[in-house]
C-alpha cells in the first residue's frame, strides 16, 4: 500500500468567514435573496459550531447584544398594536431577525485567525463587480439602471457609503503594514470605479455623506495616528472639494435630464409636515413596526405629485411613524452604544483595532446622512451595514491581535535619541 495522504482539515471558524464573506459579497447585489438566506442559515450553523469548539477563545456575542435586543423587543411588541399585524411581523422577521443574524455570524466569522484574508478580497472583487455592472448598466440608459443587478441608484449608493470607509481604512492599514505595489495599486483603481460609479447613481445626499465620513477619517486619523497635519489636511481639503464639485454637477445633471427637481422644489418639504402630523396622533406606540404602514393615505394625499412618497423618507421621522419615542429612544440607544464601541477603538495603540474603531464611526455617520432624505435602511443595505459591523466589531478580538502599534509620543523621542 502506497503512503496515505491525509487532506488538511478545514476548521469551521474558516468556513465561516467564507460564509461571512459570500454573504456581505451577496448583498451588493439585486435578486440574491434566496443566496443571502441559504448563507445566513449556513452561517448560523457553521458559528453555532464555532463558538461551542472554541469555547473561550471566541467571544460570543457582539458588544452591542443587549442595545440591538431591546430595540428589537419593542420592535416585535409593535405587532400587538399594529395597523397591520401581518406586516409588522414580516418586516420585524427581515429587518430584526435577519440583520440581527448578518450582525452575529459576521462578529463571530471576523474572530478567526484568517479572517481578513478571506473577507477582503472577497468583498473587493464583489465592489469591483457590483461598480462595473453599474457603469456598463448606466450607458445603456437610465432605465436600464434602475433595474440593473447592481440593485439601482438608492440601494447601490448606500452600499457605497457603508463600504467607502472600508475601503478608505483597509488601504492606510495596508501601507502601515506593507502591503505589496500591486496591491496597492488594485486597491487605488478600486477607488477610481468607486467614485466614477458613486457619481453616476446621481445621487446628491450620496456626496453629502462621503464629505462627512472623509472630514471623519482624517480628523480621526490626524487625532490618533500622529500624522503630518499639513498632508493629511490638504488631502482631505482637495477630496472635499473634488466632493462638491461633484454634487453640484450631480445637482444640474439631474435637472437637465428631469431625473431630480430643484432643492427647494423638492416635494419631501410637503410630505415631512404630514408625516408630523401622523406622529403626534400615535407618538408613543407608533403605528407598528415595518417601512410604509401608512402607504395608503400618504398615497391618497400625494399620488398625483409624486408616486414615490409612499413613506417617511426620513430615518428619525421614520422610527418615530412606526415605534413612537420608545423606539426612536431605542434606535438611537443602539446607534449610540456603536458609536461608542467605535470610539473606543478609535483609542487603541493597535492599528488595526484603531482603524476599525474609525471606519465603523464613518459608516454609521454615512448610513444615517444617506437616511435623512429617504428610508433606504432595510433589507439588503441593513443586512450589509449590521454585517459590516459585525465584521468592525469582530476583528479587533482577533486571535493573535495585529502586529502594528502606533508610536506612542515617548517612542517617538526615545527613537529620536538614539545615535545615527
Amino acid at each position: 500500500m502506497g503512503p496515505r495522504i491525509i487532506a488538511p482539515e478545514v476548521k469551521p471558524e474558516t468556513l465561516l468567514a467564507w460564509v461571512a464573506a459570500l454573504f456581505l459579497a451577496a448583498c451588493l447585489f439585486s435578486h440574491t435573496v434566496a443566496l443571502r438566506l441559504l448563507l445566513l442559515a449556513a452561517g448560523i450553523v457553521l458559528a453555532s459550531i464555532t463558538i461551542a469548539r472554541e469555547r473561550g477563545e471566541i467571544r460570543a456575542l457582539p458588544q452591542i447584544w443587549l442595545p440591538f435586543l431591546l430595540w428589537g423587543l419593542w420592535a416585535a411588541a409593535s405587532i400587538a398594536w399594529s395597523v397591520e399585524p401581518e406586516r409588522s411581523e414580516k418586516e420585524w422577521r427581515n429587518e430584526v431577525f435577519y440583520t440581527g443574524a448578518a450582525l452575529w455570524i459576521c462578529f463571530v466569522a471576523a474572530q478567526a485567525g484568517n479572517a481578513a484574508r478571506i473577507v477582503l478580497p472577497v468583498i473587493g472583487i464583489a465592489v469591483a463587480a457590483a461598480t462595473s455592472i453599474a457603469l456598463w448598466t448606466f450607458s445603456l440608459g437610465w432605465g436600464e439602471y434602475l433595474v440593473g443587478l447592481h440593485s439601482g441608484p438608492g440601494d447601490h449608493s448606500s452600499a457605497l457609503l457603508t463600504l467607502l470607509p472600508c475601503l478608505a481604512m483597509g488601504g492606510w492599514y495596508g501601507s502601515r503594514i506593507g502591503w505589496t505595489r500591486p496591491i496597492r495599486v488594485l486597491i487605488a483603481l478600486l477607488a477610481v470605479l468607486f467614485a466614477a460609479s458613486a457619481y453616476f447613481t446621481l445621487n446628491r445626499t450620496l456626496w453629502l455623506g462621503f464629505s462627512v465620513q472623509l472630514m471623519l477619517l482624517g480628523g480621526l486619523l490626524l487625532m490618533r495616528a500622529k500624522l503630518t497635519g499639513q498632508r493629511l489636511v490638504g488631502l482631505c481639503v482637495a477630496l472635499i472639494a473634488v466632493i462638491s464639485v461633484a454634487f453640484l454637477s450631480v445637482q444640474a445633471t439631474r435637472e437637465a435630464t428631469g431625473t431630480g427637481k430643484a432643492l427647494e422644489a423638492d416635494h419631501r418639504l410637503l410630505l415631512w409636515p404630514e408625516i408630523i402630523e401622523q406622529i403626534g396622533e400615535k407618538p408613543v406606540t407608533g403605528y407598528g413596526f415595518g417601512r410604509g404602514l401608512l402607504r395608503d393615505p400618504l398615497h391618497a394625499e400625494f399620488r398625483t405629485l409624486d408616486g414615490h412618497l409612499w413613506h417617511a423618507h426620513n430615518i428619525v421621522l421614520e422610527a418615530l411613524i412606526q415605534l413612537g419615542v420608545p423606539g426612536l429612544l431605542l434606535l438611537a440607544f443602539l446607534l449610540g452604544m456603536l458609536l461608542r464601541e467605535g470610539w473606543r477603538c478609535a483609542q487603541s495603540a493597535d492599528e488595526r483595532t484603531m482603524a476599525c474603531g474609525i471606519a465603523l464611526i464613518a459608516v454609521v455617520a454615512g448610513m444615517l446622512i444617506r437616511n435623512m432624505t429617504d428610508t433606504l435602511f432595510v433589507r439588503q443595505n441593513s443586512l450589509l451595514f449590521w454585517g459590516v459591523t459585525g465584521i468592525l466589531l469582530g476583528l479587533p478580538l482577533t486571535r493573535g491581535g495585529s502586529a502594528a502599534r502606533i508610536p506612542e509620543p515617548s517612542d517617538a523621542a526615545a527613537r529620536a535619541r538614539r545615535p545615527g
